[in-house]
């Protein structure tokens, strides 16, 4: 028997179906091809975004990285530093104006300093205002930082202003504000006490806006580099002496030298003459290794001209009657001419009793004064202030005081710390900055 299936057939095609299946896989890869432009298109627009503010950030810290290395520049003495230089691939430039951001003269000493950077397509401009003169750089205040309590007694006469880093005690009927009517201001740290004096109407306490003062560093490298050529000198040639030397001439002209400077490597006498040679644009320079004395002889004392820079590897002593510098007593202390008038001490500096030194006085341990002094005392460890004749015009920067009775004791002579002083040759280019003048532009 034979069984037969009945035969299959296939459907007809339908081209309706295909064309919807082709119709949506079209519409996702359309779908698909705008999400992905849209996407790329985020990525681009962000990709720009953090350019810009890469671009932005690093000129924003290249500009800042401006200001810090101009405050660098300053703190070495260097006043060049316009750039332009590179930081981070980015470009900086410095400059000063003294204008201010609208185009009005700032006042005197005032400066603006711009530190201006650029980084691909992104530039960033900062801005403080500054204040650079001899008064901004040394303070206008005196500062004794002091190693314990301090006594004021009533053997000194002190006027204007000064710091003093401990507690103070101001004894009864100490002269305070001499001539009458003159203020006086002592500054205390945070948490120092002052005790007396408040019985004086000329006299004030207070505590400092900069709260804690501390004496300011010195650069000795120039005078550094001169002793350095005094010491290498093995004979006698020249300006330059080998050996203990001693100038007895009545006149010591200091322009008959090479560079207007004397050298010499050991002792070095100057007695009984008076020295001259020296310019505001070009000083005359002493430099030994040695011990440094100027003083009298043949009943004759020594005078030293303006603008005469002597410099000690060693102590530096001006004995007798010698007068160093011209007397600028008749002139407000504002008005007195700027002169290169200096004494450099690689250790001690004395002023003896009956001398008269118009100029300033450096050391990098002690500063002696007995005699009379106008201008900057500067002892990075002890000012000795000790006898009746003890007298200083001007500022003093020291860590410690002594007095005839002992170590934080000022009990003899007359400080009058008026602040105003003689240019020093050797300037240090330095400024301080205005509060909160910080700006980006």
């Amino acid at each position: 028997m034979s069984y037969f299936k009945p035969s299959q057939s296939r459907p007809a095609s339908n081209p309706e179906s295909g064309f919807g299946v082709t119709l949506i896989a079209v519409t996702i890869a359309l779908i698909m091809g705008i999400s992905v432009s849209v996407y790329m298109r985020q990525v681009s627009t962000q990709s720009l975004q953090f350019q810009d503010m890469y671009t932005g950030s690093q000129a924003h810290w290249a500009a800042m990285s401006g200001m810090e290395w101009g405050y660098y520049k300053s703190e070495i003495g260097e006043a060049d530093f316009g750039g332009p230089y590179t930081f981070f691939n980015a470009i900086v430039s410095l400059d000063t104006s003294e204008s201010s951001d609208t185009g009005a003269p700032l006042p005197e000493y005032y400066y603006r300093v711009i530190s201006s950077a650029a980084f691909g397509s992104s530039e960033r401009n900062m801005r403080i205002l500054t204040k650079m003169s001899m008064k901004t750089v040394w303070g206008d205040v005196s500062i004794i930082e002091g190693s314990g309590d301090v006594q004021i007694q009533n053997g000194l006469t002190i006027n204007d202003t000064i710091y003093i880093g401990q507690n103070v005690d101001v004894q009864a009927g100490t002269a305070i504000g001499d001539p009458p009517g003159a203020q006086t201001l002592l500054y205390v740290p945070p948490g120092a006490v002052v005790t007396g004096g408040q019985e004086d109407a000329n006299f004030g306490v207070g505590e400092h806006h900069l709260k804690w003062l501390f004496a300011p560093d010195f650069d000795t490298v120039p005078y550094d580099s001169l002793l350095a050529i005094a010491a290498a000198i093995t004979t006698d040639i020249d300006n330059k002496f080998d050996g203990r030397t001693t100038f007895k001439e009545d006149i010591l002209d200091l322009n008959t030298y090479t560079d207007s400077t004397i050298y010499c490597n050991n002792v070095l006498s100057l007695l009984g003459m008076t020295i001259t040679g020296g310019s505001v644009e070009r000083p005359g320079i002493i430099v030994t290794t040695g011990n440094l004395i100027v003083g009298n002889s043949r009943g004759i004392e020594t005078t030293v001209s303006d603008n005469v820079i002597m410099i000690s590897g060693d102590v530096l002593e001006l004995e007798d009657a010698t007068v160093y510098g011209s007397d600028q007593s008749a002139l407000p202390p504002k008005d007195r001419p700027n002169l290169h008038n200096e004494v450099y001490s690689s250790i001690d500096l004395i002023v003896r009793p009956d001398v008269v030194l118009w100029g300033q006085a450096y050391a990098t341990d002690d500063i002696n004064i007995e005699g009379e002094m106008h201008g900057i005392a500067y002892a990075p460890d002890i000012f000795r202030f000790t006898k009746p004749t003890s007298y200083l015009e001007g500022a003093i920067f020291a860590a410690n005081i002594i007095g005839s009775s002992g170590p934080n004791r000022m009990d003899r002579g007359q400080l009058d710390m008026d602040h105003f002083f003689h240019e020093e040759y050797f300037k240090t280019f330095d400024f301080g900055v205005k509060d909160n003048s910080l700006l980006e532009f």
